[in-house]
C-alpha cells in the first residue's frame, strides 16, 4: 500500500502523468470494490453504479419491490401527510382504498 502511496504522490507532483503511468495506476484500481471506490462499473450490484436509463426492474439496477397486489385500508383522518405518502405508493402500484 505504502508503494501505490508513493506512486500517488509522485503522480500529484506532476503536471500530467504519462499515458503509461495512468495504466499503471488503474491495473490496480479498485473498482467496484466497495462504495468508497475511486472507479464503478454499471450495474446492479452494491458497489456498482447505475446507468442513466435504470427502471429499478432488476435488470441494470436494484429491483424497487413491486406494489402490485398491495391495498393500503384505513382512515387518512385529514393527515396530509398520509395521503401524500399513500399517492407515492398508489404511483408505485399499490391499491388505495382507504377513506378520508
Amino acid at each position: 500500500m505504502a508503494n501505490e502511496t508513493q506512486k500517488i504522490a509522485s503522480y500529484a507532483s506532476k503536471e500530467k502523468p504519462s499515458a503509461k503511468e495512468v495504466s499503471d495506476f488503474h491495473t490496480h484500481a479498485d473498482t467496484d470494490g466497495s462504495t468508497k471506490a475511486a472507479h464503478h462499473t454499471l450495474g446492479p450490484g452494491p458497489a456498482q453504479a447505475s446507468p442513466g436509463n435504470h427502471s429499478h426492474d432488476g435488470g441494470a439496477s436494484a429491483q424497487i419491490i413491486p406494489l402490485s397486489g398491495i391495498t393500503l385500508t384505513g382512515a387518512r383522518g385529514g393527515n396530509a401527510a398520509l395521503a401524500s405518502v399513500i399517492n407515492a405508493l398508489v404511483f408505485l402500484g399499490a391499491t388505495d382504498s382507504t377513506t378520508p
